[in-house]
């Protein structure tokens, strides 16, 4: 199951600056629009500024395949693949918003990583932000047809 505020219980000064190094920012983001924009008139065509890039993804059925190519993807910034993998599914946002909130991050590299069961993986990551400093997270992410369907993310130190 998602849980888009795994960051409860500190302060929002923390919070607010250690989720854009995973892409989290948007979550508090107060202009988020709840409800979805107005529809435009029959007659007038609606183009998105940036639709979500259709990327081939590889059929993996490893969990921690996944969870790693996932990983890899936005680490090579080929993020219309990892939005493939599952980032749609997980990312609480638009696509254009999920990539800005990794403009800070250089790289991730997987610590740890282990399998619960079939579809469960419970993985520690380090997030190399662009200013050199290093952020490090725990998350457990659900994986179902290749997929990340679910994940509850938060940041360690």
């Amino acid at each position: 199951m998602l849980r888009k505020n795994g960051f409860r219980g500190i302060s929002s000064r923390y919070r607010d600056t250690h989720r854009a190094g995973l892409g989290l920012a948007h979550l508090d983001d107060p202009n988020r629009c709840p409800t979805p924009p107005s529809p435009a008139p029959a007659t007038t065509a609606v183009v998105p500024k940036t639709a979500p890039p259709t990327a081939h993804r590889p059929h993996l059925t490893n969990a921690s395949a996944v969870v790693s190519q996932y990983y890899q993807d936005i680490t090579d910034h080929d993020y219309a693949a990892a939005w493939a993998l599952g980032g749609s599914n997980i990312a609480g946002t638009t696509y254009d918003r999920w990539v800005a909130g990794f403009g800070t991050t250089q790289s991730i590299t997987l610590g740890t990583i282990s399998g619960f069961g079939d579809s469960r993986v419970h993985a520690v990551l380090y997030a190399t932000q662009t200013d050199g400093t290093l952020k490090t997270y725990a998350g457990d992410y659900t994986v179902a047809d290749g997929v990340l369907v679910g994940a509850s993310i938060r940041q360690t130190h």
